[in-house]
């Protein structure tokens, strides 16, 4: 989903008319959408194996001020959901299921 600004004239148009347009745009497959921060060197994301942080190496493929569309990710990996300060390579870490799990 992206944010379209769209300007258009004629005479025939009048405020607060409804028009609808039609916008070619690009399909990318087997893709995620994330936040801008969560991307290290530009092509690496965290994620979690065996409860470590581990650096993955992605291919972005479309970027907007916020947000970044990538692919590379195999379906079912654990990528962190917020920018961890200090976060590297091998840090243990436990996702939000392992901690519940731990209060239960």
């Amino acid at each position: 989903t992206i944010t379209t600004v769209i300007e258009v004239k004629d005479e025939n148009l009048k405020e607060g008319m409804y028009l609808t347009a039609n916008l070619d745009a690009q399909e990318i497959d087997n893709a995620i959408e994330i936040n801008r921060s969560l991307l290290q060197n530009e092509n690496q994301l965290f994620a979690v194996k065996d409860g470590k942080l581990i650096l993955e190496t992605i291919q972005p493929v479309h970027f907007s001020d916020k947000k970044v569309v990538v692919k590379g990710l195999e379906n079912g990996t654990v990528i962190i959901a917020q920018s961890v300060p200090g976060a590297y390579e091998g840090m243990i870490v436990k996702t939000e299921e392992q901690a519940a799990q731990e209060k239960a």
